[in-house]
């Protein structure tokens, strides 16, 4: 922060992070919810849950798993989409249609879509899909296209499609917004009308929607030594008039999040000088961009707040520009706009921000080698990579998720609708194999059991404890492959026995809670994806999770699982499963973890790393970038190992309070704002073959020519900065881990040390930038070292401490 306490300054140390932006979710809602302090917990005991399970059979299910009717219903998947559809169709007030006629006279969709509003949302409550993905009775929601891979790659076709089917729905009263590059909507659609909109013929498929998730001075400049950085402004061979400690001047500074300002606090921020504003003297100071669906900052998220407050902390001269960006369409928009590209990604100029920084992401939504192929985040791959084109450096955190994460591969045989096993070579004291066909789903901490809690007595709480399952799989459609191995995601849980007469009915066992089934059989615009969002109800709970959770906030506790079925026989595949908010696996696998798009080799992703300790946070999102199509990779991919630099998290902002600012999503703005500093000290030390500016009488030509230059020198700069950075993080001392580069820390710690400016010069006087600076003379005067010497010399020194 500008103005701190002294107990701010006693416990400085970087830090930065956050989780689902990278994501309020995970671990900042275990800060917010108060796991820690015991507010999930029973107050009044010690928790009597048991740590394991009983070994029981598994029972018959609980659900009727929800068949299609007709062809639009099979666009929902055999899941909660469909179970809510179906559900509304039976309602008395739904004029006596059912969906079985598949009646749609008009636009309106088949007659139950006058079903009133309060039905709708009485059916969304009762299927148990969170308020996150609701506004009212509609539902947030992917409209995903039925192009094949050739018309996805054709930017023109791709546009008239979207945007045709964008207008169908707007015609129809719907909201509807399209991503640009990907073959997907984003739209708001009543549960009466979901059925009419899948029914449509150029709908593939209607799924929840994918949000991005955030992951959370402050107290990470000062242990990040940014004084050191600051100075390397004032380097004794620099011109006396280009001097100056480096704090931003000149530069702009994209920032894409979720934010707060339903109440003010954009405003005291400013008034605290916490925040940006903009004044007389500095006009433009900051540039704030709402999102489709609203006003700037009314989500009331107030995750991106704090980021900008780190970014502010550390270049305060700098322009900001900052985007509300809590849906893909708006972030790809928000990059478009902030690297000076329009819709179809062609450059319009400079850009606009020289860095643009991104503390969210998104689970399983790619096949995660580094590209968004077959996937509804083509487009904001897409966008990144013109954007680096363009000559822009772009963060992204690595995520929250190693806790939260596993894969395997596919339990293998000639027999469809096989359960995965997640314990392979398991077996008893005899040797003999044992299947655990259930990855149970835990709270971390202390006297919880297996149990997690249910019933949300309010609707906060409800949303806190909601179950978010994705599983993917590397089956992702391209030019040489179809999505057709299928695979169903299964959600159960523990039943207690029931009885009659003192005689047991029923036994206890596992029993499916809901499921997600969608079709994956080969046809245009299917993707290897299942996912499920549930809010789990008062009536999941079981006995043996009684006296677990604090009763006065929830209805009790439960015990619930994953299974996955493969439906395909034969089918081979690397499956990976990941879950949002408070919930871990059971059996979990911390590498390749990652978030899209941080395995993208043109983002710097960024690890967290505790600001007392420069551990490496347990939840810190771990590489490698898995291989092409999303298989299980041999090691780092080549040009592309993640993640690229660690910093530190568990920082003071206004926004959050003291050391409450934690994840990745706090580590990325630090990295973030000393890349600019980083890149402001670069451009001083090459300023000398700045392009002269053109005459007014310039022919078209020679503006062409000029334009080419800067965005060369632009491109070679940023990668300069990149090879700095990198430089620095892993010398003096930086390097953390495992030796050398390592899938957790990757380079190593960003923390300047005293041979910095080595480090900088070492990139300066690289082969691959010389074009930025002048041409040495040929012979050299007496005593003048070459570049390839000075870059010998640098090199050593920058390594020597």
């Amino acid at each position: 922060m500008n103005k701190m306490s002294s107990k701010k300054f006693a416990v400085l140390g970087l830090a930065a992070a956050c989780a689902t932006v990278l994501l309020w979710s995970r671990n900042e809602a275990q800060t917010a919810g108060a796991v820690a302090s015991g507010a999930l917990a029973n107050t009044a005991g010690a928790s009597t849950a048991s740590g394991s399970l009983p070994a029981a059979s598994w029972q018959a299910v609980a659900m009727n798993a929800p068949t299609p009717r007709n062809d639009a219903q099979s666009k929902l998947g055999a899941g909660q989409l469909l179970q809510a559809v179906q559900a509304l169709s039976q309602l008395p007030n739904a004029a006596g249609a059912s969906a079985s006629t598949g009646a749609s006279s008009s636009a309106r969709g088949p007659a139950y879509a006058g079903a009133s509003v309060a039905a709708q949302i009485a059916v969304l409550d009762r299927v148990g899909i969170p308020l996150r993905y609701r506004d009212g009775e509609k539902l947030k929601v992917n409209v995903n296209l039925a192009l094949t891979h050739e018309q996805i790659q054709n930017p023109s076709l791709l546009d008239r499609a979207t945007s045709t089917l964008r207008e169908t729905l707007l015609a129809a009263g719907l909201e509807a917004e399209q991503v640009n590059g990907s073959p997907s909507l984003e739209a708001k659609v009543p549960l009466a009308r979901l059925e009419w909109v899948a029914g449509l013929q150029p709908v593939a498929q209607v799924s929840l929607l994918a949000m991005p998730n955030t992951a959370a001075f402050t107290d990470g400049a000062a242990a990040s030594n940014l004084d050191q950085l600051r100075s390397l402004g004032n380097y004794a061979q620099l011109p006396a008039a280009q001097r100056r400690d480096l704090k931003g001047e000149g530069l702009t500074v994209a920032v894409f999040d979720q934010f707060a300002d339903n109440t003010g606090q954009i405003k005291a921020l400013q008034d605290a000088d916490e925040w940006p504003k903009n004044t007389a003297a500095v006009a433009d100071k900051l540039t704030l961009f709402k999102p489709a669906a609203g006003a700037f900052g009314y989500t009331k998220v107030k995750h991106g707040n704090a980021v900008v407050e780190i970014v502010y902390d550390i270049v305060p001269e700098a322009k900001f520009r900052v985007y509300d960006a809590g849906q893909t369409a708006d972030w790809i928009k928000g990059i478009q706009d902030a690297a000076n590209l329009n819709a179809l990604n062609e450059p319009q100029g400079e850009p606009r921000a020289q860095v643009l920084t991104a503390s969210q992401g998104m689970a399983l939504y790619a096949p995660g080698d580094g590209t968004g192929t077959g996937s509804n985040l083509k487009g904001l791959y897409d966008a990144i990579d013109a954007a680096a084109r363009n000559g822009v450096l772009i963060l992204n955190a690595a995520g929250n998720e190693a806790q939260v994460h596993w894969d395997g591969d596919s339990t293998p045989g000639a027999v469809a609708n096989t359960f995965q096993d997640f314990v392979v070579g398991n077996v008893d004291a005899n040797g003999a194999a044992i299947a655990d066909n259930i990855n149970l789903l835990r709270l971390e901490g202390q006297g919880f059991g297996d149990c997690i809690p249910v019933g949300g007595r309010t609707a906060a709480d409800a949303e806190l404890i909601a179950i978010d399952v994705w599983l993917g799989w590397n089956d992702w459609t391209s030019a040489n492959n179809t999505t057709n191995a299928d695979y169903r995601l299964e959600l159960v849980r523990w039943a207690d026995a029931v009885t009659r007469n003192g005689r047991v009915v029923t036994p206890a066992g596992w029993v499916a809670v809901t499921q997600s089934d969608d079709a994956q059989t080969g046809l245009a615009g299917q993707q290897p994806l299942e996912r499920i969002a549930l809010q789990p109800a008062a009536n999941t709970r079981t006995a043996a999770c009684n006296n677990v959770f604090n009763t006065a906030r929830f209805s009790g506790g439960g015990k619930f699982g994953v299974r996955v079925v493969r439906k395909t026989a034969n089918a081979s595949n690397f499956l990976r499963l990941m879950s949002g908010g408070l919930h871990n696996f059971q059996y979990g696998v911390q590498d390749r973890s990652l978030v899209h798009p941080a395995d993208s080799a043109n983002v710097i992703t960024v690890a967290a790393l505790d600001a007392a300790t420069s551990n490496l946070e347990a939840y810190s999102s771990r590489g490698p970038v898995l291989a092409a199509g999303g298989a299980r990779p041999n090691g780092q991919a080549a040009g592309n190992a993640k993640p690229d630099i660690a910093n530190f998290a568990n920082v003071d902002t206004v926004s959050y309070g003291d050391n409450a600012f934690n994840g990745t999503s706090s580590a990325t703005p630090h990295v973030a704002a000393l890349a600019l500093l980083g890149l402001q000290h670069q451009r001083q030390l090459t300023n000398a073959t700045v392009p002269a500016a053109l005459p007014a009488d310039a022919t078209a030509q020679q503006k062409a020519d000029r334009a080419a230059l800067l965005k060369q020198r632009n491109v070679s700069l940023s990668n300069s900065v990149y090879d700095s950075l990198v430089y620095v993080a892993s010398t003096g001392g930086n390097d953390l881990g495992t030796a050398g580069f390592d899938s957790s820390y990757g380079n190593g710690r960003l923390k300047f040390h005293a041979q910095s400016e080595a480090c900088f010069l070492s990139a300066t006087y690289d082969p691959s930038y010389r074009s930025l600076l002048p041409a040495q003379a040929t012979p050299l005067p007496a005593g003048q070292k070459t570049y390839d010497e000075l870059r010998a010399d640098n090199s050593a020194s920058c390594a020597a401490n």
